[in-house]
This record gives structure tokens, C-alpha cells and sequence, in this order.
């Protein structure tokens, strides 16, 4: 869908985020569905990977937190978060200084 006639609080126009100079700001995503359908759990598994914590952190803050101001992402009305979790996955430069630091 164009971005012109895009809703504003509809996921793709929310999860997609810039920095502030319009440069799309880029997340890996990955999805798994799970659930026990007999007992009414399904869901889906969703991991994010990006280089740093901001570009996450923006787009969480763009979906849950409203921002802009009343502008919430319009898939929570179907869904619902239960939990989460964030990783801190180092780079070969960071764990080098470091190994070099504790020689």
C-alpha cells in the first residue's frame, strides 16, 4: 500500500522507522507460529535483530507508547503482548578491546 494512503496507526507504518535524516533505520525480523489450538493458545514467536538498541527501542516506543501522541499501532488491537526480552549480542571489535584490555 502507498505510503500516502497508508493508515498512520497501521503496523507497517509504524514498525517502518527513520533516524532524523530520513534514512530507514534497519531490524531483522523473524516470526514462528506456536500454539495448542485444542486449548486455545497460538501466537507467534517474534525476534528482532538490529545494531543497536535505539532503533528497537524507537520502534516499540512508535507501537505501545504512542508516538506520535494517539497514534497507536492498530495490530494491538487483535493481538497481545505477553512478554519479552533483550539480548546484547557483542561484536568481534568490542569482545578484541575487551580481551585485549583484561592481557
Amino acid at each position: 500500500m502507498p505510503d500516502d494512503i497508508k493508515p498512520a496507526n497501521s503496523h507497517s507504518a509504524l514498525a517502518g522507522i527513520e533516524d532524523e535524516n530520513g534514512a530507514e533505520l534497519k531490524i531483522v525480523r523473524d516470526n514462528m507460529p506456536f500454539g495448542n489450538p485444542a486449548k486455545g493458545e497460538v501466537g507467534t514467536f517474534f525476534i528482532a535483530y538490529a545494531s543497536t538498541f535505539s532503533t528497537t527501542q524507537k520502534m516499540l516506543q512508535r507501537m505501545f507508547i504512542e508516538d506520535p501522541p494517539g497514534n497507536y499501532d492498530r495490530i494491538l488491537d487483535f493481538s497481545k503482548a505477553y512478554t519479552g526480552s533483550l539480548f546484547f549480542a557483542p561484536s568481534l571489535d568490542i569482545l578484541k578491546q575487551y580481551s585485549a584490555d583484561a592481557g
